[in-house]
Order: structure tokens, then sequence, then C-alpha cells
């Protein structure tokens, strides 16, 4: 393999790789900034990174397409590539909750699996720098390039396909947060209760639900038929109906006979403005920790409602 060859081959890589990941960030931009925004390394900059990583990406590739910026943007490359493992490998030592926020498929790979990734980026990179400025390789210099080249592509090409095998997760930008402090007039009507003052220690689950929605409805007639699955784990239903008509879905349900179901009226329709939500029922799901492990999209069974808490 010549060496114009070797560097051509791994900045069309790179070209690839920041095209797609910078428009996916800018398709789905406020994910993007909520999931920096969970961040605490990048929190306080969530804006200006959120539109600026993702366009620098887009530039980024033109530049490596350029051949008089070509090497310029290589050297740019490495140390981008080489400040995304740090980031990684921080929010390991930090929390490995935390949502990575990489854009499209590659968020599906575990966090060593983003070390590795990210690491052979960097190599990569390196690579193709010392291909385009060495202007006499010799013969070993082209072998020992070529062959780690290949290597690296190898090691990349089993990763990708390891996340595109993962079932893909559907982000809301919200994981990783805690729970925000929501006032809940409980079914007694007398206790109140904050949301934030839910006990951490185990897992939990909240639904915001309507009383007039029919889905909300099933899935509920299915969770007090299978209780027994949900042991050690505590639901939370939340709604902004009127009290009369929650007292009424309580009773109804027979839920004050389930201990580890708690539902309470959110009068402000705060749960719903916080998520965004449009949809009923919105259920999202709590570790131990009281941060968000994820949101459900749809109405799950209660069988694999349960089961979503320690997947």
């Amino acid at each position: 393999m010549k060496r114009i060859i070797i560097a051509d081959i791994i900045a069309f890589f790179f070209i690839f790789l920041f095209l797609y990941t910078g428009i996916i960030k800018l398709y789905e931009i406020q994910t993007f900034k909520r999931q920096l925004s969970a961040t605490p390394i990048v929190s306080s900059l969530a804006g200006p990174i959120a539109w600026g990583l993702p366009i620098g990406e887009i530039v980024l590739s033109i530049a490596l397409f350029a051949p008089r910026t070509k090497l310029k943007a290589l050297y740019t490359t490495a140390g981008l590539m080489t400040l995304f493992t740090a980031y990684v490998i921080a929010l390991l030592f930090i929390d490995d909750q935390i949502a990575c926020s990489c854009g499209g498929i590659i968020e599906e790979l575990t966090p060593k699996q983003h070390v590795a990734f990210n690491s052979a980026c960097v190599i990569l990179s390196l690579i193709a720098i010392l291909a385009l400025r060495n202007q006499q390789p010799t013969r070993q210099f082209k072998w020992l390039t070529g062959s780690s080249s290949i290597a690296l592509f190898m090691v990349v090409g089993w990763l990708l396909a390891s996340a595109f095998r993962t079932p893909v997760a559907g982000r809301s930008g919200f994981e990783g947060r805690l729970i925000p402090p929501i006032p809940l007039q409980l079914a007694d009507s007398a206790t109140w209760l904050k949301t934030s003052d839910i006990p951490d220690g185990k897992p939990f689950i909240v639904i915001g639900f309507a009383t007039w929605c029919s889905h909300c409805q099933a899935l509920t007639s299915q969770i007090t038929k299978n209780i027994a699955e949900f042991k050690g784990v505590h639901i939370y239903y939340i709604t902004p109906d009127p009290f009369v008509n929650m007292k009424t879905f309580y009773t109804a349900f027979a839920l004050g006979k389930c201990p580890n179901i708690t539902m309470g009226r959110d009068s402000a329709n705060l749960f719903f403005q916080y998520f965004h939500a449009r949809f009923v029922p919105t259920i999202v799901v709590y570790d131990s920790k009281k941060r968000l492990k994820k949101m459900i999209p749809g109405t799950p069974s209660a069988t694999d409602l349960a089961q979503s808490v320690n997947n």
C-alpha cells in the first residue's frame, strides 16, 4: 500500500464519521443538548457545545477532503479524538450511567467499547499524519503503517458491528438526571409527596397517565394482575387530571391493595412538561440512586416493564 492511499483511506473514514455524527447531532439538537446538560463536566457549556461541536465536525470533514488542509485537519482530528477519549474515561470515573452523546449508532457502544473505539481513531489519525509527513517511506514503514491500519479498522469494524447488533434504545436526553421535584397530592387527599423525596436504594418506575386513557387502564390492569413481578420495585403513578378522576381510577383498579404502588396528582402538570411528553402513558425507569435509566416508549406488557428495571 502506498502511503498516500493509507492516508486517504483514513481521511475518508473520518470524513464519513464526522459527517454522520455531526448531522445526527444537529437533527436531534434538543436531545443532544439535554444529554450534555446532564453531564457534570460540560453542563455549563451545553448550549454552545450542542451547536458548535456538530458544526465543527462537519467543517472538519470538509477540511479532511481538501488536499491543502488535509494534514492540518488530521492534526485537529487527532486532538479531537484524544479529547473525546479523555471525556469518556472521565465519565466512567464520575458515573457510568450518564448517557453518551456521540450521536447515532455509536451511542449503542458500551463505555469500554467507546474507549476502545476512540483510542483506535486516535491511532489511525496519527498513522495518517505520519504517512503524509514521511516523504521517503521505507518498505518497513509502509508495512508497519499498512498492517497497523488494517488491524485498527478491523477493531473499529467489529465495534460498529456490535453496536448494530444491539437493539437501538430511544434516547430522551434525560438519562442520568435525578428525578425533578414535583409535589404530588396522594390518593388520601391529605398527604403530599415531593418526588425528590422518594427514598433511594431501590429502583422505581414512574408512570405519567391520564385517567381516561384506555392504554393506561389496560397497563394498570396488567400490573395489578402481575404485581408479584414488581417485587422490590415501587411504582409511582402521576396524573394532572382532577383529583376526583384520579381517585376513581385508584379505586376502580384497587391500587390501595398494592403496597408498592403510589398514586399522586400533579396539579401543575410538571411531569409532562419536564419530559416534553405528548402521549400517555409516559413511562420512565429510575435506578437505585434516583437517576433516570430509560424512558420506555409505547405501552409495554407488565412483564416487559418489570424486566426493564434490570435490563
